[in-house]
């Protein structure tokens, strides 16, 4: 062992220690300037201790913010089990507009702009919907990020009322699509997803869904695994013009799990092909290129509705007919103000003018 000539230090095989009567610590070092200095540091620093970390490491680099990729990833990972399929792809294909890079309130306001270029205002406030919950979810979990930058963005959109969302189908109209209908013949899947749409206004998932058990000659049960509400999963009366056209004759022909198996589920969708087929042969479709028509599917569940309103049935049977918030009954156990007599009268006002 070495000793040189500055108090406090030694050299022991090439390391230089600090000294002070029976104490001994290295100062990792074989450059006796870099040893002095750190000696200088104990006996004169602010610290009166020996302190290996601020001895001998740099100080530690401040923490950078995780990328909005990988908040994504994290975000999707632990959340995910409590959507469906469907659900969990339209949040991640919408959550994949977002960059890359640590999202600023410049930068969704940018990206705000170049959406809206692209897509309607009441998508981007569907987007904007998921951006948010990603956000609380970000700042409840990652202390280094404090603001929600999406907060505000919304577009105020001009209320419109409920009927001028879609149009309902006029008298021609409706003969056309059940001319088409006819088409395909009685014994074909497409000819009963147009006629079970038409005389019960389910929607097309929820038709697409239906089992062999989910048909009787009094009933029709709607209890998919995919649901729009809780309240869509409700049984109606059989409208008597499917037992009349044969709906039941071809439910017993049927072989498979579903009624309209041959259609498969894509990203949780029951529909997504019947749904491509239905809007590609669309028989209300505008000649005019690029032009969509001003009626589709789901416009026979407007259609219903109209029917019932214009008939004068109360809203209860037609939430319950619809599977609408206030229709929250069912086949085995009715309210008070629904019985099951009242609401096969109202099935059976439907259809009557083009039936």
């Amino acid at each position: 062992m070495l000793t040189t000539k500055i108090p406090y230090l030694h050299c022991r095989n090439g390391i230089y220690y600090y000294r002070n009567q029976s104490v001994w610590k290295s100062l990792r070092t074989r450059c006796k300037k870099e040893a002095f200095r750190k000696v200088s540091h104990i006996l004169f620093g602010s610290s009166s201790a020996v302190n290996d970390t601020a001895l001998t490491e740099p100080p530690a680099k401040p923490k950078q913010i995780t990328s909005t990729t990988n908040l994504i990833k994290a975000y999707l990972a632990e959340n995910g089990n409590r959507w469906c399929a469907r659900e969990y792809t339209r949040i991640e294909s919408s959550l994949a507009f977002l960059p890359k890079c640590v999202i600023t309130r410049q930068i969704a306001i940018d990206l705000k702009a170049s959406i809206l270029v692209i897509k309607t205002a009441t998508t981007f406030n569907r987007y904007l919907k998921y951006f948010n919950a990603l956000y609380r979810w970000i700042l409840a979990n990652n202390a280094l990020i404090t603001e929600n930058p999406f907060e505000g963005l919304k577009v105020i959109e001009k209320k419109k009322n409920i009927s001028e969302g879609r149009r309902a189908y006029t008298p021609e109209q409706l003969r056309v699509l059940l001319k088409f209908a006819d088409s395909y013949g009685k014994g074909d899947r497409r000819y009963w997803l147009i006629m079970i749409g038409r005389f019960t206004g389910a929607r097309m998932n929820e038709i697409c869904q239906l089992k062999p058990q989910d048909i009787t000659k009094d009933v029709i049960h709607i209890r998919g695994d995919v649901l729009k509400t809780s309240n869509a999963k409700r049984s109606i009366p059989t409208h008597p013009k499917l037992i009349e056209l044969g709906l039941l004759e071809w439910v017993s022909q049927c072989v498979g799990n579903r009624l309209f198996h041959q259609w498969t589920v894509v990203k949780g969708s029951y529909s997504h092909a019947a749904s491509r087929w239905f809007s590609r042969n669309n028989p209300s479709k505008s000649n005019v290129t690029g032009e969509k028509a001003d009626v589709d599917f789901h416009s026979l569940r407007h259609t219903v509705a109209t029917e019932l309103k214009y008939a004068g049935v109360a809203s209860q049977y037609t939430a319950q007919i619809l599977g609408h918030s206030n229709g929250n009954i069912t086949y085995d156990r009715y309210g008070k103000t629904v019985t099951f007599e009242r609401l096969k009268e109202s099935i059976e006002i439907i259809g009557i003018t083009t039936a």
